[in-house]
């Protein structure tokens, strides 16, 4: 397959023409459109990403967090600039997937993290358009002790809690990311614990408040899932050799 064809592929299994994005989804960067050989996956579209991408002759980026965005400075300069130019002088083309790989009901960041915590009666929730914000489920170990180093043995990173919840956690929340806002949504959606990236100073006076657990267990930690299950799909579906560059992004 050709890179542009790759890119249609995933834009339809994402389906990509349902989100009102920051930026825009699939095709970010076009390639010298030849025969995709191997696939570079990661996070974020870093230079750090693009150079190893590159020593390892990929043909084709696919990251979760582009370098195009809603907002920012046009002009072609710094580590924009470096960027591009080592994604042309290679011929490598870079797609990016946000909102559609955070709510997919299969490869989502959302739902990898439930799956991989083991949620029972996993239920989509904060309907927004025709697709859900966040996932919610019964977590078999009850307390927020055993939920906290559960999630640190999970995703590698040990996580910040506030605990102002209950004992027995019945029900967990999660949206990936830098969610902080959704945290008062989730618990008016049934939630006594929250899961996310990140958290904001206005978040321990809401736990407080609200008698509910909130854990940021780190931005990239919570949205490697997604770019995972791409790469298992990109092998399985389509056959295509893979490459996950990780990074050591402690955030």
């Amino acid at each position: 397959m050709k890179q542009i064809e790759v890119i249609e592929a995933l834009d339809q299994k994402l389906e990509i023409e349902r989100f009102a994005d920051y930026g825009p989804n699939g095709l970010q960067v076009e390639g010298d459109g030849r025969e995709v050989k191997q696939v570079a996956l990661g996070v974020s579209l870093s230079l750090e990403l693009i150079e190893v991408a590159a020593q390892n002759r990929a043909d084709l980026i696919i990251t979760h967090h582009g370098i195009l965005w809603d907002g920012q400075d046009p002009r072609i300069q710094g580590p924009f600039a470096k960027k591009l130019k080592l994604l042309l002088a290679n011929g490598m083309a870079a797609a990016s997937y946000h909102l559609p790989l955070d709510f997919h009901p299969e490869l989502g960041n959302n739902i990898g993290l439930a799956r991989l915590l083991g949620l029972e009666e996993i239920e989509f929730i904060l309907p927004k358009a025709d697709y859900h914000i966040g996932v919610m489920g019964r977590p078999r170990q009850g307390g927020i002790e055993k939920l906290s180093s559960q999630i640190e043995k999970a995703l590698g990173r040990t996580p910040q809690v506030l605990a102002f919840g209950p004992q027995v956690i019945k029900r967990l929340a999660i949206v990936s990311g830098g969610a902080q806002k959704s945290f008062i949504k989730v618990v008016q959606a049934g939630a006594d614990a929250f899961l996310t990236g990140e958290a904001s100073e206005q978040n321990y006076a809401e736990a407080q408040e609200l008698g509910a657990h909130y854990i940021a267990a780190g931005h990239y930690a919570t949205e490697r899932l997604g770019i995972l299950a791409l790469e298992n799909w990109l092998e399985e579906e389509l056959g295509l050799d893979c490459l996950m560059i990780e990074s050591e992004n402690p955030l």
